[in-house]
């Protein structure tokens, strides 16, 4: 199965596609959500391996990650400062929720994350593929269409498997 990883032509479709993609999360609405969920499961299996986040970083371009305490304790200590000065200086609140300042994100070094394997929660479990409902997260899987080649292809390859109409 051949992957699309070339970022500007995702983009383009992601453009042209804006309105089946919309029709295509009413469509999943009306479905069983476990066994959405399976066939999502089975597809980040077989499409995320062939994908080295790594080399792309799109995301960390593009997104402010939600960080956690155990996140901003984690980070406060690569910076050898306290939890509340990396909070005030590094953080922004919205609505309640704490995210890290800067797009693109100032870990982001090239295309790769300088502190990897400290990186917060949210940039470890994204894009969220090999989770539950996701019925329930459509909204946000179309908005990462764009910016993820592995959302793109996921997304992609289940059209085809649910049989849905362009």
């Amino acid at each position: 199965m051949h992957l699309e990883t070339d970022l500007l032509k995702i983009k383009q479709f992601a453009a042209k596609r804006e309105n089946e993609n919309f029709r295509f999360r009413v469509f999943l609405k009306g479905k069983d959500g476990d066994k959405i969920d399976e066939i999502v499961h089975q597809l980040h299996k077989e499409i995320t391996p062939q994908i080295d986040c790594t080399l792309c970083g799109n995301c960390c371009n593009c997104m402010k990650p939600e960080v956690y305490e155990e996140d901003i304790n984690r980070l406060s200590l690569l910076k050898n400062i306290s939890s509340e000065k990396y909070l005030a200086d590094y953080c922004e609140k919205n609505d309640g929720d704490i995210y890290l300042k800067n797009i693109p994100c100032r870990y982001l070094d090239g295309k790769k994350c300088s502190i990897y394997e400290s990186r917060p929660t949210q940039c470890r479990k994204f894009p969220y593929t090999d989770e539950d409902e996701f019925i329930s997260r459509l909204y946000g899987m179309i908005s990462y269409y764009e910016i993820c080649p592995i959302v793109f292809n996921l997304m992609e390859r289940l059209k085809e498997i649910m049989r849905f109409r362009r």
